[in-house]
This record gives structure tokens, sequence and C-alpha cells, in this order.
């Protein structure tokens, strides 16, 4: 794992505003590893959530809630769509 690397990233993001704009538009862990790879950072998603469950002194990682807000049927059509027309 490139644990160095990624404390080097995460120590160094609440001081590079770049940094910082860049990785608010990314989705994902492997999003936020290929814009650290632009930085100089060599990391993959998967070591970056591994990080997250260990204790890495002077960082803290938090993880967000990425899950759906809206609750669609079976059918990918909200039930309470007032212009939902039916198969038929």
């Amino acid at each position: 794992m490139a644990i160095d690397q990624l404390v080097n990233f995460l120590s160094e993001l609440p001081n590079n505003k770049e940094l910082i704009k860049a990785i608010r538009v990314a989705a994902t862990a492997n999003d936020i590893a290929e814009i650290a790879s632009k930085f100089g950072y060599n990391f993959t998603g998967d070591e970056l959530k591994a990080a997250s469950k260990e204790k890495i002194a002077g960082v803290k990682i938090k993880k967000q809630d990425t899950s759906p807000s809206y609750s669609f049927g079976e059918s990918g059509i909200d039930p309470n769509e007032r212009n939902y027309r039916s198969g038929n």
C-alpha cells in the first residue's frame, strides 16, 4: 500500500486550493486517486478506502453517504409521479 503517498496527499489537501477544487467533483475513491495522480501522488481508490479504516496520525478521513435519496419502485418509475402512465 502506498500509505506514505496517501499521508502526503491528505496532509497537503487542506493547504492546496487547486487540489481541493479538483477533488470536490470526485464521486468515488477511484476518481480521487485519478485526480491525485495528476498532482504526483500514486495510490488507488481501494488503497484510499482501506486507509479510511486505519488510524493515520494527523489525518481524518470521512466517508460520504452517496446512497440515492429517492424511492423508485422496481419499475424505476416514481409511484407518486402525477404524470405516470401505465404501459397498458
